[in-house]
């Protein structure tokens, strides 16, 4: 016979064993049956108190439940869970899992424990290997790290978030970064007048040119169609851009990079004044013979589908390999960040720089990342002092 003495109000139970001649206590919580035992030198009063304590968890919500539960088993569900929601594009989607497998090769340390045994020791051991990535890199891992255990404290794994303790601090790269340059003036001199000369019929010219004088981001330049072109109101259209499915594969997307899924607003979204440069190369391009189902102005009619980024950032390596135009490693970014320079050493109002190129206003992305100030430009405004 066990002696049992019934605790009221559904609190639990606590009675004494008749087999082992000691205390046992059982309680419920999400509907499981879960038992503490008195262990062997432990005293009734100390046992009775440590019981109560549990129940008293349980009362005041700070009741954690034993789990196996790993760390990168709650990463990839949540992972996994936004991209099925639809709140994870399938570019969002690749990068996430860039990051994972960042977190993977840098934390294997702790990444395979149930996450209640992880602490700040843990993370700050696995910082040495972190730093060996961009910062950029560092900077998403570090994000996915921190809501992972955000995570397990709000489903009641962890009662404290070890990213919180003070002493943790994100690690800064050992790596160092490549700022992305603007051409200077006479660069970019002289790249126009290859692409207007002896590289006047290459057909990714207009691809470069365009670039050059709008700032569009490659992948909106390769996914503007003969629909965003309007001749009457010389205006083009740009509302979306090329992108990635989860399967790293090259599709239309319908909306710009800039596109917030949880406020539904697109602020790179647009609709800018073409001058007749501009208006000329999508005449040229409109003239042409445009096949595709989407009615795209460049198309890949080799191999029938569309044109990467990595063709053009490929043919502006080989390029400026044969013409020397600069010492910088020539990309398709590169004449972003011209088209932003130039437009600041116009002295272009940035609101007005942030709307042309589809960047969030108030952003500080445009003047810290993209802005170079070019030497002549420099020498001029120095000529005026003296």
């Amino acid at each position: 016979m066990q002696n049992r003495k019934k605790r009221g109000n559904g609190e639990g139970t606590l009675f004494k064993s008749s087999r082992t001649g000691l205390y046992v206590g059982q309680y419920v919580t999400n509907n499981k049956r879960h038992s503490v035992y008195q262990k062997k030198n432990e005293k009734i009063g100390d046992f009775k108190k440590r019981f109560n304590d549990i129940l008293s968890s349980i009362n005041t919500g700070t009741y954690i439940e034993k789990s196996n539960e790993t760390f990168i088993s709650i990463l990839e569900k949540h992972i996994e869970q936004k991209h099925n929601d639809g709140i994870t594009s399938d570019s969002g989607y690749l990068r996430d899992l860039y990051s994972i497998n960042l977190i993977k090769n840098t934390c294997s340390n702790f990444i395979n424990k149930s996450i209640q045994k992880i602490n700040a020791n843990d993370i700050e051991e696995a910082k040495q290997y972190i730093r060996k990535y961009s910062q950029t890199s560092i900077d998403k891992a570090w994000r996915l790290l921190n809501k992972t255990f955000k995570l397990a404290v709000s489903r009641r794994k962890i009662i404290f978030n070890p990213m919180n303790d003070e002493t943790l601090i994100k690690p800064i790269s050992i790596k160092e970064t490549k700022k992305v340059e603007a051409l200077t003036i006479k660069e970019e001199k002289l790249l126009r007048e290859i692409l207007n000369t002896k590289e006047l019929k290459h057909k990714y010219r207009n691809i470069i040119l365009l670039q050059l004088d709008t700032g569009m981001r490659i992948g909106e330049v390769l996914a503007r169609s003969k629909d965003d072109v309007d001749f009457k109101s010389n205006t083009l259209n740009i509302h979306n851009t090329l992108t990635k499915n989860k399967d790293g594969k090259i599709i239309l997307g319908s909306h710009t990079k800039t596109y917030n899924k949880k406020t539904g607003i697109d602020s790179g979204k647009r609709i800018i004044s073409i001058n007749e440069e501009v208006k000329q190369i999508l005449k040229e391009q409109m003239e042409s013979k445009i096949t595709n189902i989407n009615n795209l102005l460049f198309w890949d009619y080799k191999t029938n589908y569309y044109i990467s980024y990595y063709q053009i950032n490929s043919w502006l390596k080989r390029l400026n390999k044969k013409y020397k135009i600069t010492k910088l490693d020539l990309s398709s970014h590169n004449l972003r960040h011209t088209y932003i320079t130039r437009l600041r050493e116009a002295g272009v109002d940035m609101k007005i720089i942030q709307y042309l190129v589809g960047h969030v206003e108030g952003s500080s992305i445009t003047n810290d990342i993209y802005t170079s100030i070019s030497k002549e430009f420099i020498e001029s405004e120095l000529k005026k002092i003296n």
